[in-house]
């Protein structure tokens, strides 16, 4: 199995005319512009310790994704936030 791409992108901080701060993160050209060609436009967000996005393809349900993850405890670790794994905080 290969190294999936890896690439930094900044946080955006916007404030909005109400007062509340909204937080944003580009996709990253090359993946959006494949997920449009292949009619995907949404997104499944796994977020607590790590992010992670993943296609909303057909018959890949958050259902799916949450077996899949729950068989993989490598890649659970990568996203909760527990004291055992961040060292209390």
């Amino acid at each position: 199995m290969g190294i999936p791409k890896i690439v930094e992108h900044k946080i955006i901080t916007m404030r909005k005319r109400d007062g509340s701060t909204q937080y944003t993160l580009t996709l990253p050209k090359e993946f959006a512009e494949t997920l449009r060609k292949e009619g995907i436009d949404s997104l499944y967000i796994v977020f607590d310790r790590g992010l992670g996005a993943f296609p909303k393809i057909p018959g890949f349900t958050e259902k799916a994704l949450t077996k899949f993850m729950q068989e993989h405890e490598e890649i659970q670790k990568l996203f909760i936030n527990t004291t055992e794994h961040t060292g209390g905080n």
